[in-house]
């Protein structure tokens, strides 16, 4: 197959065989709310599932170069390139320069719409020469059954048809397409002179080749332009390291499935926590943690929506699975697919296996109890209506902290071994009571609330007593741990213990004897029961910014947080972990790095400059009927 190779620098040039795998860092995501696409710096769309994120994928040479498939669109002759969002926009614009001192512009977005049910599985893709000549090569060579099968091509006027056992898609174009007999993929060579250009449109699903016109792409372009930029113009913020912050917000919103308002981890999986190694998971599912984290660094923000589709999403899934509420969950609501493993596919730098399904959904972690009551509580607080439906699944999930909070679970880290009494989901179940009682009592709900009184004094009491190391003088990782984990940095946020209390100092000074170098954190370092070993995990270390902040070491946690800045990818996006070389591992984008920079970033500048935080603005009503809008005068500060 002849592939175009490309090289971290952004340089790209024709040649033979297939190109070596590209940085995580020369990605970049598009999407419309219900999939996700990478596209490389050099213009080939690696990966793309249609017509969800946990779809299969259509274009997946990201997990395997040789039979993946691709859509490519760049220069024949050897150029170098670089890339950009158009500003508060998930539309990706590409510069192409040749030596001759030719440019152009390529523009991919995923076309958005305005509306729950419609259904886009589309990629437009616009090439413009801005100056000279320039000579370029289009490559579709779309796959099957993740890879499995090699789709039949047939050329038509308007562009030409892919049709394989699972489905087919389409490529519409004004320029003739080239097939012969025993290619893997369809060509499209054509040349542009400066003010020229030429729309590219990819189709999922259909059984005909539309003819270019049709997709209105020039139109479908200023849409989603304004789409996006409608939502950025949203946020409240307007402080320090804005940029990182909207395009964290960005990327979350990006991460939502606009039908149902839950929200995917990540758009691929697979992609490994060591090169090599078989730490690779499939992050396109629903966590109710993330999720339930993002919405509240969202609401940092002043975005409301976002919480609303979430807590209705939940709700349904809540009264179906009231008794055994899973960690995480198809965009859908239902289970997710049980988790198998593609051997084929050699694995991104081959890291194998490549998998698909997350058998993490049969764990057991009570953390997800506070995550979903504290959601609750801030939507409440921001005018969102609990209704006496929605507080009928929350009062049972309450209750059922009262009955399983004394057991052990899996804990934050999903550890795939022996179950232990971790400290976090103990301190989590003890929120969930917290901000169950307070939530109820201030809209006047029936509870037992002299028993949640009583067994979150008995978590509380329960922790202080045997969540210790052996010394008594710091927190430990589970109860009789020998060590310490990150997460116990979120005692403070949650409002367990005072940032100062010297218990908390002890812990922090261990998190970062044990588990940091240089401004990284590990979660833990204590072998986990998996082979291999993982990265740097990028939220940790924001985490560990917030704390510093909570202590009022805020020149501390400034320098800590410039530092991270500085190691996201050039589109400002952030994987799940880093080696120590500052090699990106992990699926990516990752929800969860980007929602904990959010909470980091604009907790410390509350603290640095309050005043300048927030730009009040009338606030549109929401969508949905039950929910009110935002109370004027909410003070964002937790």
């Amino acid at each position: 197959m002849v592939r175009e190779a490309k090289s971290p620098d952004g340089e790209g040039t024709a040649g033979e065989g297939p190109s070596s795998y590209l940085p995580l860092r020369d990605y970049g995501a598009i999407g419309n709310n219900r999939t996700a696409c990478l596209v490389s710096r050099s213009g080939s769309v690696d990966w793309a599932a249609f017509p969800r994120f946990d779809s299969e994928p259509v274009f997946l040479s990201l997990l395997d170069q040789g039979k993946g498939g691709f859509f490519s669109l760049a220069p024949v002759d050897p150029f170098q390139a670089e890339f950009h969002y158009e500003p508060g926009t998930n539309v990706l614009q590409h510069v192409f320069r040749t030596a001759d001192g030719s440019e152009a512009t390529l523009t991919d977005l995923c076309p958005e719409v305005d509306s729950d049910h419609v259904l886009m599985s589309e990629i437009h893709r616009r090439l413009a020469v801005t100056r000279g000549r320039m000579r370029f090569q289009a490559r579709f060579a779309p796959r099957d059954g993740f890879a499995a099968g090699v789709p039949t091509f047939e050329v038509t006027p308007a562009g030409v048809l892919a049709t394989g056992e699972h489905g087919s898609c389409s490529l519409s174009t004004h320029r003739p397409v080239l097939h012969e007999t025993g290619w893997s993929e369809a060509r499209v060579p054509f040349t542009l002179e400066s003010g020229e250009e030429e729309w590219f449109v990819f189709a999922h699903g259909t059984e005909v080749v539309t003819p270019l016109e049709a997709f209105q792409p020039a139109q479908r372009l200023e849409q989603t332009l304004r789409y996006w930029r409608t939502w950025s113009r949203g946020s409240q913020y307007h402080g320090r390291w804005h940029g990182a912050v909207e395009r964290s917000a960005l990327a979350l919103k990006l991460l939502f499935y606009r039908p149902t308002g839950a929200m995917v981890a990540a758009p691929t999986t697979s992609l490994p926590e060591e090169v090599g190694g078989l730490r690779n998971w499939d992050y396109r599912f629903t966590w109710v943690r993330d999720t339930a984290l993002a919405v509240r660094s969202l609401f940092r923000l002043g975005y409301v929506q976002e919480a609303v589709n979430f807590v209705y999403w939940l709700l349904s899934v809540l009264e179906r699975d009231r008794d055994r509420i899973r960690i995480l969950y198809s965009v859908d609501g239902s289970s997710p697919p049980r988790e198998t493993e593609h051997g084929s596919l050699d694995g991104y730098r081959g890291s194998r296996p490549v998998r698909v399904g997350n058998a993490a959904h049969e764990q057991v972690q009570h953390d997800i109890f506070g995550n979903v009551l504290d959601v609750a509580n801030l939507l409440d607080l921001h005018g969102g209506v609990v209704s006496v439906g929605l507080w009928r699944e929350l009062r049972h999930l309450v209750n059922r902290v009262v009955e399983v909070w004394r057991e052990p679970d899996q804990g934050i880290w999903e550890v795939r071994g022996p179950p232990q009494h971790f400290v976090y989901s103990k301190v989590m179940c003890w929120v969930a009571l917290d901000r169950g009682i307070a939530l109820g009592e201030r809209l006047g709900m029936v509870a037992d609330y002299p028993t949640w009184e009583k067994t979150r004094n008995e978590i509380r009491e329960d922790v202080l007593s045997r969540g210790l190391a052996p010394d008594g003088r710091a927190f430990a990782w589970y109860y009789g741990a020998p060590s310490v984990d990150a997460s116990l940095l979120r005692l403070p946020v949650l409002g367990f213990v005072p940032a100062d209390d010297p218990r908390m100092v002890a812990t922090a000074e261990r998190v970062e004897t044990e588990l940091r170098s240089g401004p990284f954190l590990y979660r833990y370092r204590i072998p986990d029961g998996l082979p291999g070993k993982e990265g740097f995990f990028l939220p940790c270390s924001f985490w560990l910014v917030e704390y510093y902040t909570l202590r009022g070491e805020l020149s501390r946690a400034r320098s800590l947080l410039e530092r991270l800045l500085e190691q996201t990818g050039p589109l400002g996006l952030l994987p799940e972990e880093m080696a120590p070389d500052g090699t990106f591992l992990g699926n990516f984008p990752q929800a969860f790095s980007h929602l904990a920079l959010l909470l980091a970033a604009t907790r410390l500048h509350d603290s640095l400059d309050r005043p300048r935080t927030l730009r009040r603005r009338p606030k549109p009503a929401l969508e949905r009927a039950s929910v009110l809008p935002p109370r004027e005068n909410t003070v964002m500060n937790w």
